[in-house]
């Protein structure tokens, strides 16, 4: 780093996407809890190359994984190039047209539009997008943005190629200090609060799964990785964070930060514990939860616990068309759940890498996808890489649809004609018994929302005779980062006595 027409084929794939996401009810045929999350499955749009096998199968393990809803998945088409290759670079046009207006334009005709707060890109997509205005696609620039910074855009107007370059951005979404010498950290805001301050103004905060191009990973660790982000959900409850130190630029331009959030956001009695050593000491059996260095290459990176984070501070960590430097995906490999890479020359600027504050966030309860948009100021050049929900530090939620019967008593039926009563079943960590926690429900049918309560009476005689989901979602409303949790069942419906609408 530098200090200054449709085919058969495609039918096929969009049956196969359809039938994994709707695979699903029968896993929650019977209420089964879900893990809490600050922002849900629900609330995410799931993108996938349908030119890629590896895309399909990284976006089916990913929605059967978080229960993504069907109408949250889109499919648009990046094809291989000339070399047999899926494009790790784009045109700023290409983009727009071949990206992001799709899977707009899909996510509102499929009325999933209004409650996306955050899209997910599945694999094989390209990585950097292109700062020319001629179309053209050369080497990285120190002005490209990311896949992910170019859809955080979304439609605002692109800012100046020297804004970008200098940094100078700030995200709406960044809680963190403006420097070494000024400002303290903010609390963060959960994405649902922040879309409703920012309305119009609200960025599209993404991240990809996993990179399955040369240098990264394969879809088989990809799916194993994404399997081990899930189970780690709500899981931990001690651990050490390391920032690794060493002379240099890339380490003195975030070390500030180290001291600082150790004294400031990590209680003594909390459940992370941060710890500066230098670069390349031993760390025998010690399965860090999160990890910092600034190193450009690694050789032999730590064990991270599931449910970490984990980055190094260097300019082509996510250009994986370059072989200079270690690749993001190292530490995808190495246990952790999320990470993140430059795509360009992005200079020794603190402002367009994570800050510290990550850690903290996540210990409170955030999820990956909320604690990094929070904790980077300058969002535009750094690409996101992993399991986007992955929460470890939620406060365990259950939760469960009952029905409850002319008597009050909860009934196990599936099967109805007429009107139903559900009522959301919660049960929370006993610390928390002293100070109930509070929630806001919202209920779904068929991933289009219905009504919100405690209690939902719904009319299985309105519906059509057959199979139907309902998906219970409880938030937490007495907690800045509003971790919820979820439920789904599945109900039989039948043509009612009284004849029905059919």
């Amino acid at each position: 780093m530098e200090t200054l027409a449709p085919h058969r084929g495609r039918r096929r794939t969009a049956a196969f996407l359809r039938a994994a996401a709707s695979a699903l009810a029968a896993a929650f045929a019977f209420g089964a809890a879900a893990p809490a999350f600050a922002i849900g499955p629900h609330e995410v749009a799931l993108v996938v190359n349908e030119e890629s096998l590896d895309s399909i199968l990284v976006a089916s393990v990913w929605a059967r994984l978080r229960s993504v809803p069907a109408p949250n998945i889109v499919r648009v088409r990046i094809p291989r190039g000339a070399d047999g290759r899926f494009p790790l670079a784009i045109s700023k046009e290409k983009f727009k047209s071949e990206i992001f207006e799709p899977v707009r334009e899909a996510l509102e005709l499929g009325g999933a539009g209004p409650r996306i707060l955050a899209w997910v890109y599945s694999c094989d997509f390209p990585l950097r997008v292109a700062a020319t205005e001629d179309g053209s696609v050369p080497g990285p620039s120190t002005n490209d943005l990311s896949l992910a910074g170019a859809t955080f855009l979304g439609t605002a107007t692109w800012p100046s190629q020297g804004s970008v370059a200098s940094g100078f951005l700030s995200s709406p979404l960044y809680a963190g200090p403006d420097g070494p010498d000024n400002g303290t950290a903010l609390p963060a805001t959960a994405f649902d609060r922040a879309r409703t301050d920012l309305l119009d103004r609200m960025p599209i905060p993404s991240a990809i799964l996993a990179v399955t191009a040369k240098g990264g990973i394969s879809a088989t660790e990809a799916v194993a990785a994404l399997e081990r982000a899930a189970a780690a959900d709500s899981t931990c409850a001690t651990g050490v964070v390391c920032f690794a130190r060493r002379d240099g630029i890339r380490d003195e331009s975030r070390a500030w930060q180290y001291g600082r959030v150790a004294e400031t956001a990590f209680p003594a009695d909390g459940p992370l514990h941060p710890l500066e050593v230098p670069v390349g000491s031993p760390t025998p059996h010690v399965q860090y939860a999160g990890y910092m260095t600034g190193a450009t290459t690694v050789d032999s990176p730590p064990q991270l616990a599931p449910g970490s984070y984990a980055d190094h501070f260097t300019s082509y960590a996510a250009a994986f068309e370059l072989p200079q430097q270690m690749k993001a995906t190292r530490w995808i490999s190495a246990g952790a759940a999320f990470t993140s890479g430059m795509v360009c020359e992005p200079f020794a600027i603190w402002p367009k890498f994570p800050t510290a504050w990550i850690f903290p966030r996540l210990a409170a309860g955030a999820t990956m996808i909320e604690a990094f948009y929070s904790s980077v100021r300058s969002p535009l050049q750094i690409q996101p890489i992993g399991d986007p929900l992955c929460a470890p530090w939620a406060p365990k939620t259950q939760t469960e649809i009952d029905i409850i019967g002319e008597d009050g008593a909860t009934s196990a039926s599936a099967t109805f004609s007429g009107l139903v009563r559900m009522r959301a079943k919660l049960e929370f960590n006993a610390d928390d018994a002293a100070d109930p926690p509070q929630f806001r429900y919202s209920w779904f049918v068929d991933d289009k929302p219905r009504s919100t309560g405690e209690l939902f009476m719904w009319d299985a005689g309105m519906e059509e005779p057959g199979f139907h989901e309902v998906r219970l979602v409880a938030k937490r409303t007495d907690m800045p980062e509003r971790p919820q949790t979820f439920a789904i069942r599945v109900f039989e419906t039948e043509k009612p006595s009284y004849g029905g609408p059919w």
